[in-house]
């Protein structure tokens, strides 16, 4: 579960990121055509949308964050996030699948996507692209989660942006969900506050269910 909203935070706020380096310690990509084709069955398409959603650019490369584990003994058989672009140019919702070569690798990928991870990335790709704005950590929760595959968890974190003259709040939630040697990521970022739970519950639900199915069942 690398957690791609780094980088997606980064292309949301129109910034400019370097090209980066591949990541030493993140796990070898080694993909396969079976795994990228289900990985693809099993995210969200703009299909799955209401009008006024469009299809995300790929996030620039960036330099990678100095809080990730280490899990160069990890390999990943397929990795796709595609990610979706609200009519307001900043709101984006995504998914993220992560299919590994054992059930083993997959879930010690998992342990390893802690919030207190997740909260120090997303603050160092701001802080690092955007210089002239003062950021500060609002609030980084673990919410519940309805068990919708072998594993699940819910992830809320709420930064607050302030430059000259404008103090933008901004939320970003994660919703994973695990079964066997895939986990999907949920992801969603929104300025002002967070986009209504009834709809994130939805999405999430539609994906697991891709998810087990794919994975013949739980």
């Amino acid at each position: 579960m690398r957690i791609a909203a780094v980088a997606v935070l980064a292309c949301v706020l129109a910034t400019a990121a370097s090209a980066g380096t591949r990541d030493p310690r993140e796990p070898r990509q080694l993909h396969t055509a079976a795994d990228t084709t289900q990985a693809k069955s099993i995210a969200l398409a703009l299909s799955d949308l209401p009008a006024g959603w469009v299809k995300a650019a790929p996030p620039k490369p960036a330099p990678p964050c100095t809080s990730e584990p280490d899990e160069s003994n990890l390999v990943q058989t397929a990795r796709i996030d595609p990610t979706f672009l609200w009519r307001d140019h900043i709101t984006e919702l995504g998914t993220e699948v992560d299919t590994f070569r054992t059930v083993s690798q997959a879930k010690r990928d998992w342990r390893l996507s802690t919030l207190a991870v997740v909260r120090r990335c997303l603050f160092q790709a701001i802080r690092r692209d955007l210089k002239d704005v003062r950021i500060k950590v609002l609030s980084a929760q673990r919410l519940p989660s309805p068990r919708l595959g072998e594993r699940s968890v819910h992830y809320r974190l709420v930064f607050e942006l302030r430059g000259k003259s404008k103090v933008l709040p901004v939320v970003v939630e994660m919703i994973g969900v695990g079964v066997g040697r895939t986990s999907v990521v949920l992801h969603a970022l929104s300025p002002g506050g967070p986009l209504p739970a009834a709809a994130l519950r939805a999405l999430s639900a539609k994906v697991a269910k891709r998810l087990v199915d794919a994975s013949g069942g739980i």
